[in-house]
């Protein structure tokens, strides 16, 4: 339903239903601010706002994909959805900066909590924490974040099967310049051996370019705990030394145990 309607209101000539997708994230704003939060709740908040921009570029980005594979895109229309884009993205952007400065200045919580969820995801990246569990860093991940990847999944399959299917009648109808005409050429040719052997080398590449991207997300989170260990070492270990005197002080000494008792 996000999909469709966000596809619906980016091919409109009309602004009317993008501008009431644009007011329904300061809605948003209305329906969590003035309430009382606690730093496990607005950690859930923020994981949930990740996965709401993720699925957000993930949609725009196969709009683009079926718009373009129709055929009739040119270049200035090309211009005009990515700038519509960019709104959509400013207009999220500006909601959610707006919405957890409200939750973080009225329930007294310092921004300073970020710095500690970006370490809590960057311990399920590098996979610190969880010694010992048979799990893989991916899946942490996404577990901590609440990413429903089944449906994302589903979503693709049924748009890229679109935009194939339509691939398949322009150049049926003679539109040579269509950006997958050469493949489309191939397979109408019969020649199915060059037509899987390029499908083969675009499924390579895609899982080249996962690789990559996990491997550029592990050295960011290695970096960002690498500097977290720096700076508590140059404050002198105050934050072990301020714990260990909070445990210390919590500590009963065998008197006044038994002091107690006898009281």
């Amino acid at each position: 339903v996000h999909v469709a309607t966000l596809s619906v209101a980016v091919n409109s000539a009309d602004n009317a239903l993008l501008t009431l997708l644009i007011s329904g994230n300061f809605a948003e704003i209305k329906s969590t601010v003035f309430k009382k939060y606690n730093k496990q709740n607005l950690f859930k908040i923020t994981t949930s706002d990740i996965c709401e921009r993720f699925k957000l570029g993930l949609f725009l980005l196969l709009i683009l994909f079926l718009n373009r594979f129709q055929g009739d895109m040119t270049s200035s229309m090309v211009k005009d959805y990515y700038s519509m884009c960019g709104i959509i993205f400013a207009a999220e952007l500006v909601s959610d900066w707006i919405k957890h400065s409200f939750i973080t200045k009225f329930n007294l919580i310092k921004s300073t909590i970020y710095f500690d969820y970006a370490l809590i995801l960057s311990g399920d990246v590098t996979g610190i924490g969880h010694e010992g569990l048979n799990l893989d860093y991916t899946h942490a991940a996404v577990k901590r974040l609440g990413l429903a990847q089944t449906p994302l999944v589903c979503v693709t399959a049924r748009y890229l099967h679109e935009a194939v299917r339509f691939a398949i009648a322009f150049q049926g109808n003679g539109d040579v310049d269509h950006p997958v005409a050469a493949l489309v050429e191939l397979m109408a040719d019969g020649n199915k051996w060059k037509f899987y052997t390029g499908l083969f080398q675009g499924l390579v590449g895609l899982v080249l370019f996962k690789i990559a991207l996990g491997l550029c997300i592990r050295y960011v989170a290695r970096g960002y705990l690498g500097g977290a260990c720096d700076r508590v070492a140059k404050g002198g270990g105050g934050v072990t030394s301020s714990s260990s005197s909070r445990k210390s002080s919590h500590v009963k000494t065998p008197k006044e145990g038994d002091a107690k008792k006898k009281q």
